[in-house]
């Protein structure tokens, strides 16, 4: 019955479609709440960022997250992404978050959203 619960109305697919850029920006908004999401970047913590992407994103929407240090190398040794690429339009949000550790590092999180396309 959980499952039933997150099927989109048609609404929400077509909201979705048109506001993929906002849709990121408050994913990543809302789970760095608190220094939540860099103290998971910070712990390499990759799967639980990614099942936290899949809870808060539609089910019609693919996306694939590259994490860099603030000299922009890639920190997450493998793709925290929920599919392979179904589209060619891909929308890409950058965000930035700092951890609140006594070591203080920046991140720039790189995602990229792509609508499902009907089947």
């Amino acid at each position: 019955m959980a499952c039933l619960s997150r099927i989109p109305t048609p609404a929400q697919t077509a909201n979705t479609s048109s506001n993929l850029s906002a849709i990121g920006q408050n994913t990543l908004l809302s789970l760095d709440s608190n220094g939540h999401l860099a103290n998971l970047v910070q712990a390499g913590n990759w799967e639980t960022i990614k099942n936290c992407l899949e809870s808060a994103l539609p089910l019609t929407v693919w996306f694939n997250l590259t994490v860099f240090d603030e000299n922009m190398h890639v920190l997450n040794p493998y793709s925290v992404s929920n599919a392979g690429v179904i589209s060619t339009n891909i929308v890409s949000v950058n965000y930035v978050c700092a951890s609140e550790t006594s070591s203080y590092h920046l991140y720039v999180l790189r995602l990229q959203l792509s609508e499902v396309g009907p089947l």
